[in-house]
């Protein structure tokens, strides 16, 4: 018998396309309101690098620019230099031609395209062209308008040369708005406003004064769209699908993790959907609640007082000064109140910051800003008004 051969191609029928959207953003780049960038933040897991994939980059291409994408979140164990540098030499070479592209694969390191050479593997040394000089290269060559998505662009903030890079991006930025060529646009997204906004809202920022917007969130548009999709489009309403895509904090991913669930129970019971599935909502991000509550209140005491201390104050989180020792002080005796707990000094406090960072809980932006990842995990804590006895710490 012969074998299917196995493929993971994904059917494009089940990205939901944001056509409307991505065409508003590309209009924006033609404003000279955008040319020092746009800056797009959206709650992470809400469907914004699918957007970005799926949507935005195609019709950038599509309308005739070179598209330079680097996700500083899928790669955050790489310094953010090194991954936007990697993205510009791709464009390069997608840019010039099949032949160079093999010839870079056995070891070929400068390229030519319209007759500049370019050396990919110097870009941004000393021994090459900066990243400005290289895109004023690329945008001469080829006459074609240059846009530098970058995805989680906030992390850019976390090594010295990741903030050093989003200067060379502004000198290019500068360079090709004054030059002769079709131009530099650069879009930003971050998956929180407080974040991203630590990369405009400073004069000692590269992109001080950029534009700054909230991606829409998926609508009611999005959930017909499910509901068209779905087997359960002739029993389940679409007041009762929204009502359960609020519960899930407006994610996709696990309104869809649902309806795959209930898919495969064969003792539903069609007249009680609309019930039983706003009941299903609840009980799945309660389980997700109980497993980070259950992680949070396990953790050091000093490290669950600096979490929550920072999920309560946002960018106005500062972690060393009197008032915040005194707060965790305040939180670990809240936490233990029968242990003898002392003031935490703030080598002890840089040791819990650092475990937390660790775990993926909090992310450094740089210049002692302090962020909680995920806004959900802080709006757990924060509703957590009776945290259980947790081991007391070492204090130094």
């Amino acid at each position: 018998m012969a074998v299917k051969p196995l493929s993971f191609k994904r059917d494009r029928e089940h990205i939901f396309h944001r056509t409307q959207l991505a065409e508003s953003i590309l209009d924006k780049l033609g404003d000279p309101g955008y040319k020092s960038g746009l800056f797009l933040s959206a709650p992470r897991r809400t469907g914004k690098t699918t957007f970005i994939k799926a949507d935005l980059l195609p019709l950038l291409r599509e309308a005739g620019a070179i598209v330079i994408y680097a996700d500083l979140w899928e790669q955050k164990r790489i310094d953010p230099a090194r991954v936007i540098v990697a993205a510009i030499g791709e464009a390069i070479l997608h840019e010039s031609g099949a032949v160079t592209r093999a010839a870079k694969l056995v070891g070929l390191k400068k390229v030519r395209l319209g007759g500049l050479e370019m050396d990919l593997d110097a870009i941004g040394t000393q021994e090459g062209d900066s990243i400005a000089r290289t895109l004023e290269k690329l945008g001469a060559a080829t006459d074609k308008p240059i846009v530098m998505v970058i995805d989680e662009a906030q992390h850019a903030q976390t090594t010295e040369e990741g903030r050093n890079t989003m200067f060379a991006l502004k000198a290019a930025r500068d360079a090709m708005i004054l030059g002769e060529g079709a131009g530099f646009r650069l879009i930003a997204t971050g998956s929180n406003s407080d974040r991203l906004m630590t990369l405009v809202a400073s004069k000692d920022q590269a992109f001080f004064h950029a534009r700054q917007e909230h991606l829409p969130e998926l609508d009611d548009t999005y959930l017909a769209w499910v509901l068209d999709h779905s087997p359960f489009k002739a029993h389940l309403s679409l007041g009762v699908l929204h009502q359960a895509f609020e519960i899930f904090s407006r994610r996709p991913e696990p309104l869809q993790a649902l309806l795959a669930a209930f898919e495969r129970d064969r003792a539903l019971d069609p007249a009680t959907l609309d019930r039983v599935f706003v009941e299903g909502a609840h009980r799945a991000m309660e389980t997700a609640r109980q497993a980070f509550m259950v992680s949070l209140r396990s953790m050091d005491a000093l490290d669950a007082a600096v979490f929550r201390r920072m999920a309560r104050l946002g960018r106005d989180f500062t972690p060393f000064d009197g008032e915040a020792l005194r707060d965790y002080e305040r939180l670990m005796r809240e936490a233990v109140p029968d242990a003898d707990v002392a003031m935490p000094g703030p080598s002890a406090v840089q040791v819990a910051l650092e475990r937390l960072r660790k775990e993926s809980l909090i992310w450094n932006a740089g210049r002692g800003l302090w962020f909680v990842e995920d806004s959900q995990h802080g709006a757990w804590a924060l509703a957590d008004t009776q945290p259980p006895a947790t081991p007391a710490p070492s204090v130094a």
